[in-house]
């Protein structure tokens, strides 16, 4: 049973039909039971929806994206498994209190969540998300939908197929 995957430095752009390919790719094994998903270093600008059809992730890699919207780490908050986040190097760690904000979105729903950017989650700092999610939180939902870097990085344009230019 394969448990892990590696998906990194491949200039993916969508993950839309990864669980679908993968249950041809991986006969022998069910793609929901995946535990750690590598797709770091990639093209990728947002968290797709395929993400959820992977319910038992425990690590998901995203960092060295193109990810700018931090309303995209939404999408994470249903993993209840999750205990590892990597996404630095997305233009979103250019947010003034990024890793609160991540954190807090994070611990809304679950508090599973042991590792962000590969940096331990203290108990101090769960203590402060605890706070923030039942004082300020609540009042913030609106202008988290807005915090975006200024001048977020782009991924390279798509090269044209050469087979489209002879």
């Amino acid at each position: 049973m394969v448990d892990s995957l590696l998906l990194n430095n491949n200039e993916i752009r969508d993950i839309t039909g990864l669980a679908v390919t993968l249950t041809y790719v991986l006969p022998h094994s069910t793609p929901s039971k995946l535990l750690w998903l590598n797709l770091s270093y990639n093209y990728l600008v947002k968290i797709d929806n395929e993400i959820l059809n992977f319910p038992l992730l425990k690590s998901l890699h995203l960092h060295g994206n193109y990810i700018h919207d931090l309303e995209e780490v939404r999408k994470l908050i249903d993993i209840s498994t999750l205990q590892n986040l990597s996404l630095n190097g997305n233009p979103i760690e250019e947010i003034k209190g990024y890793r609160l904000y991540v954190l807090g979105l994070m611990f809304s729903k679950h508090e599973t969540l042991r590792k962000l950017d590969s940096v331990i989650i203290s108990k101090m700092e769960f203590d402060n998300v605890i706070v923030w999610n039942e004082r300020l939180f609540a009042g913030n939902l609106k202008r988290l939908r807005k915090l975006r870097p200024e001048n977020p990085k782009k991924p390279p344009v798509k090269d044209e197929d050469e087979n489209s230019k002879n």
